[in-house]
């Protein structure tokens, strides 16, 4: 292996430049001005399988995963059968073993996404899970969710609440109502860990704060296209752009990207979601979801965030809310690639995204992780 010259990504930003070895496979270049990062970890994201391998499988998710910069990837139990007992993580973990990327899994917080019976926390997390949660559902009530957060506390694990609560649809509404019941539930149960996963409304964020305040260990994640995105997508890209939640206005946006800068959006988080082109035909019954490893990256760079909150949201602080420890791995990133987001070249089943024909400026080059480059993307000419 050769020295290059490239820069650091810390907790402080980038560090000046030094040279360090990588594999690159290109012998007339080298990784001059690229930025090496430790892996990214998604803390949020739909694998499909066991269930639903025309939408996705392990194989192709952790390939796409790979693609988008993610080392770890949390996987979603809302599969077929669901995750919900602890013979059906040791099978998930299983079959992971193999993959490029290190995926962990979450365990459902009831007994089936149903909201009626909290699962075996203790017997989930001595099977490998790593948090529970029910995403894709919030069928619980206040009490329901006041015992499964006691039980997934006394067994050491977080818990991962959607909040839109289903007896009120997708209006705004239903995520106020969610996140309220969160964080009262969270208040009656000490030492317990909850976090929220894709908040997508302005007038959520001064719930997190006062919890906050409180001294609540409450966390928080928006998504790459709820940073990106508002629902006037939905005029243009019809059910590529259906998502849940919904897209919001562009008050709402601006709001989550100040959010994520001053640390209320503690995380970013794909909310990966890939679908078949069969389950996008049209608005009314379409499956809500982005296919989102393999843009993340690119859209998050294009906006111009601060590297500090790069390092924060997308290295640190998801592993430490799942409380593993940072592994070494790394990407490459070339801050200043300029690209064009082609759905078809897309490593992921699901090729369903809004963001088909977007430039975006910064791309992984390269992805190494358990000492192996598991991705390396073209090379830009010129």
């Amino acid at each position: 292996m050769r020295l290059h010259r490239v820069q650091i990504l810390g907790p402080q930003g980038l560090s000046e430049p030094r040279d360090v070895e990588l594999p690159v496979d290109h012998a007339d270049r080298d990784a001059a001005g690229l930025v090496l990062s430790p892996g990214w970890c998604d803390l949020h994201a739909h694998l499909r399988e066991p269930g639903f391998p025309e939408k996705e499988t392990l194989a192709t998710g952790a390939a796409a995963a790979a693609a988008g910069g993610f080392t770890q990837v949390l996987a979603m139990a809302n599969t077929q059968p669901v995750t919900d007992t602890a013979d059906r993580v040791r099978a998930n973990i299983a079959r992971a073993r193999d993959l490029p990327v290190r995926v962990v899994f979450v365990g459902a917080l009831t007994g089936g996404l149903q909201g009626r019976r909290p699962t075996d926390a203790v017997a989930l997390r001595a099977a490998g899970a790593v948090a529970l949660s029910d995403d894709g559902r919030h069928a619980l009530d206040l009490q329901t969710l006041i015992g499964a957060l006691q039980q997934a506390t006394a067994a050491g694990l977080p818990v991962l609440i959607h909040p839109q609560d289903e007896s009120l649809g997708s209006e705004p509404d239903a995520e106020l109502a969610a996140v309220e019941q969160a964080v009262a539930a969270l208040r009656q149960v000490p030492g317990a860990r909850l976090h929220l996963q894709h908040v997508s409304l302005a007038a959520a964020l001064p719930l997190i704060v006062e919890a906050k305040r409180a001294g609540l260990a409450l966390t928080a994640e928006a998504t790459p296209h709820h940073l990106w995105l508002t629902a006037d997508a939905l005029g243009r890209w019809g059910p590529l752009a259906k998502v849940n939640p919904p897209l919001r206005t562009e008050r709402d946006m601006a709001a989550l990207r100040g959010a994520l800068i001053d640390g209320t959006i503690d995380i970013v988080a794909t909310d990966h979601a890939p679908h078949q082109a069969a389950a996008k035909r049209d608005i009314e019954t379409a499956a809500p979801g982005i296919s989102g490893f393999e843009t993340a990256a690119g859209m998050l760079l294009t906006l111009g965030l601060p590297w500090p909150v790069l390092y924060r949201a997308c290295v640190a602080l998801p592993r430490a809310i799942l409380g593993i420890p940072l592994p070494p791995d790394w990407i490459l990133i070339d801050p200043a690639q300029t690209w064009t987001v082609e759905p078809d070249r897309f490593l992921s089943r699901g090729r369903n995204t809004p963001m088909a024909g977007t430039r975006l400026i910064g791309r992984v080059r390269m992805t190494i992780c358990r000492d192996r480059v598991v991705h390396q993307a073209e090379v830009p000419v010129g």
